[in-house]
């Protein structure tokens, strides 16, 4: 009897330091894996424009990222929205005034486009294609990305782009990123609250009507 306790507290101590399943590898394969099991994500956004004379503009608001489309509707320092819905950009004023613009003519903006939906989309294959990246897990929990554009359509709006962002428990979320712009000027995001329902609400289905 006390031979078999001492083989099990043996037993005990050995799965206490190796676990029956180990940790995944934080890589950018795994972040992009996990971030394409997200067919929807919601959250808050605070949005610091910066040009190329550092003067900076703050504004904050709620986003809706889906496979479909995009919403950033900016509550402050004034309202307004921008949606991103086949190939159109719906802008909608602070006095409700919808204004719809095709960008089907735009090389740059339908390349920009499809980037930042490989991005959010977790489209390795996409992303090495388009960008040079520079992964680093900077802790068990924590990774960072920069993104040098091989595309010139994308080098002649964008110089680079970083990433920070968590891996916890296996649920992967980005929440800040940099857009370094080729002018000399940048954009930088801070995320929080991000969430990733199954379904949206009707008030947030309504965000992505176009009339």
């Amino acid at each position: 009897m006390k031979k078999f306790s001492k083989i099990l507290v043996f037993l005990v101590a050995i799965f206490a330091i190796f676990p029956l399943f180990p940790a995944e590898e934080l890589t950018f394969e795994t972040i992009c894996r996990h971030l394409a099991a997200y067919k929807k994500t919601t959250g808050e956004f605070t949005q610091i424009k910066t040009s190329a004379l550092k003067k900076s503009l703050k504004s904050s608001g709620t986003f809706i990222l889906t496979r479909d489309g995009v919403v950033w509707k900016t509550l402050k320092p004034v309202p307004s929205k921008v949606a991103i819905i086949d190939a159109y950009m719906i802008t909608t004023d602070a006095k409700g005034k919808k204004t719809a613009k095709s960008m089907l003519g735009s090389d740059t903006f339908l390349k920009v486009n499809d980037i930042v939906s490989s991005l959010f989309a977790g489209n390795a294959a996409e992303i090495n294609k388009n960008f040079k990246v520079n992964f680093k897990a900077v802790s068990a929990e924590k990774w960072e990305a920069l993104l040098v554009p091989k595309d010139k359509t994308i080098s002649y709006a964008i110089s680079s782009m970083s990433m920070k962002g968590t891996f916890v428990k296996g649920s992967v979320s980005i929440f800040m990123a940099e857009i370094y712009l080729a002018d000399g000027g940048s954009l930088s995001y801070i995320f929080e609250h991000q969430k990733h329902p199954e379904k949206l609400t009707q008030e947030e289905l309504d965000e992505f009507k176009k009339d």
